[in-house]
C-alpha cells in the first residue's frame, strides 16, 4: 500500500515539482549553515513562500506544456522559452527582494549579504532557479512518459490475457458438427422406435455436456477426475449410438484424481477416436483413456483399435475426411498454456492409433 502510494506521489506532477523544489532549497540551506551565514533550516523555514511560488510556477509551466502539444514545434519551442524565462525572472525578484524583507524585518545577521542587489546576485540567483525549473519540467515529462508506458504496457497485457482467453475458448469449443448431428439424430431414432427411456438418458448426458462446455472457463484448469467425467457424458453418448459395438476403457489411478489438467484437453482426442476408430468401421472397436506419472509429468494417452482396421480390405476402404484440425487445436492449447512443457505426439498402431498428451504434473 505504501509503495503504491509512493509511487503514485513520485510520478504525479504534483509530487516531482514538490520533490525537486524541497530538495534545492533543502540544498541551499545546508550549504549556507556549512558556510556559516545561517543555523540550519532557518533559510528553508523562512523561504517557504519561494518555494511553494516555485512549486505553482512549475505546475503552471507544465499544464502550459501539455496545452501547447497541438501546436506546432517552433511555437511550443518559442512560447516556453518565454515561459520559462518569465517564471525564473519572477522567482528570481521574489527571492531577493523577499530575502531583503527577512533580513530587515527578523534576521538582522543576514543582511550583510542579502541587502546588496547585484548583477552579480541576480544572474546567480537566476541561473539556480533556471536549472530547477528545467530539471523539474524533464522530470515531470519524464514521469508522465513513464505513466504513459506502464499504462500501456498494462493494456497490452489486458488485451493480451483476452485475446488468449478467447483463443482458448475458441480452439476449445471447436466440437465437430457431426457430433452434434448424429446425436441428434440418434436420440430421433430411439424416439421413432419408442425407446423413450434411452432417449431421455441420451438427452441428459448430452445436456450435461454442452453444459460443462459452455460454462467452464477456458483458462482454468480442472483436476483430472472432472475432465473424465466430461469425457464419459460424451462417451455415454456415443455407446448409446453404437451400442455394444463399442467397448470402453478408462484407467485412471486415485493419486491421479487431483492432478490439473486443461480443460477439455482430452474431448477433441476421443471424437478424433470415435470417429476414425469406430463410426469409420463396421466391426467392434475398443476406446482406452488412460492416466500416469512419469517423474514430474503427467501422461495421458487416448488410444482407439478394432480388428477391422488390420484388415487391409477394410482399410483401404475407409473414408478419409479428417483434416487434422481437432489434433492441431490441442497442440496449440497445450503450447499456449505450457510452453515447450506440454505436448501432442500421436502415432498409429496395428489396427489402430494412440495419441499421447504431456504436460507437468500439478
Amino acid at each position: 500500500m505504501l509503495d503504491r502510494i509512493r509511487s503514485s506521489f513520485t510520478r504525479s506532477a504534483m509530487g516531482v515539482a514538490l520533490v525537486i523544489w524541497t530538495f534545492g532549497f533543502a540544498l541551499v540551506d545546508i550549504i549556507s549553515f556549512v558556510l556559516g551565514r545561517t543555523s540550519l533550516w532557518s533559510i528553508f523555514i523562512l523561504s517557504l513562500p519561494a518555494l511553494l511560488l516555485g512549486i505553482v510556477q512549475t505546475q503552471a509551466l507544465d499544464s502550459l506544456r501539455r496545452s501547447l502539444l497541438d501546436r506546432p514545434v517552433i511555437a511550443r519551442v518559442v512560447a516556453m522559452i518565454v515561459a520559462i524565462a518569465a517564471a525564473t525572472g519572477l522567482q528570481t525578484l521574489f527571492d531577493v527582494y523577499w530575502t531583503r524583507w527577512v533580513s530587515l524585518t527578523f534576521m538582522p545577521q543576514w543582511q550583510e549579504w542579502a541587502l546588496p542587489i547585484t548583477p552579480q546576485r541576480l544572474f546567480s540567483v537566476g541561473s539556480i532557479y533556471l536549472w530547477t525549473f528545467g530539471l523539474a519540467l524533464a522530470l515531470m515529462w519524464a514521469a508522465r512518459l513513464a505513466g504513459a508506458v506502464e499504462k500501456n504496457a498494462a493494456r497490452a497485457a489486458t488485451a493480451e490475457a483476452a485475446a488468449a482467453k478467447a483463443v482458448a475458448a475458441a480452439l476449445r469449443l471447436q466440437l465437430n458438427p457431426h457430433f452434434l448431428f448424429n446425436t441428434l439424430n440418434s436420440i430421433s431414432c430411439l424416439v421413432t422406435l419408442d425407446r423413450k427411456q434411452e432417449a431421455e438418458h441420451m438427452i441428459d448426458r448430452l445436456s450435461d455436456f454442452l453444459r460443462a462446455s459452455l460454462n467452464s472457463d477456458p483458462m482454468e484448469d480442472v483436476p483430472l477426475e472432472q475432465e473424465i467425467e466430461m469425457i464419459e457424458a460424451y462417451l455415454d453418448i456415443e455407446c448409446a449410438r453404437f451400442g455394444e459395438r463399442l467397448t470402453i476403457d478408462i484407467v485412471l489411478g486415485p493419486d491421479l484424481r487431483a492432478a490439473h489438467v486443461p480443460n477439455f484437453i482430452l474431448q477433441p482426442l476421443v471424437e478424433n477416436a470415435i470417429k476414425h476408430g469406430v463410426s469409420a468401421l463396421k466391426g467392434e472397436a475398443s476406446v482406452t483413456i488412460a492416466a500416469k506419472r512419469e517423474g514430474d509429468e503427467l501422461v495421458l494417452t487416448v488410444e482407439n483399435s478394432s480388428p477391422d482396421a488390420a484388415d487391409p480390405v477394410a482399410e483401404s476402404s475407409r473414408p478419409r475426411t479428417s483434416t487434422g484440425i481437432g489434433l492441431a487445436n490441442s497442440r496449440q492449447r497445450l503450447e499456449n498454456r505450457y510452453g515447450p512443457r506440454g505436448s501432442l505426439e500421436t502415432a498409429s498402431l496395428p489396427g489402430g492409433y494412440r495419441a499421447v498428451i504431456r504436460v507437468p504434473f500439478q
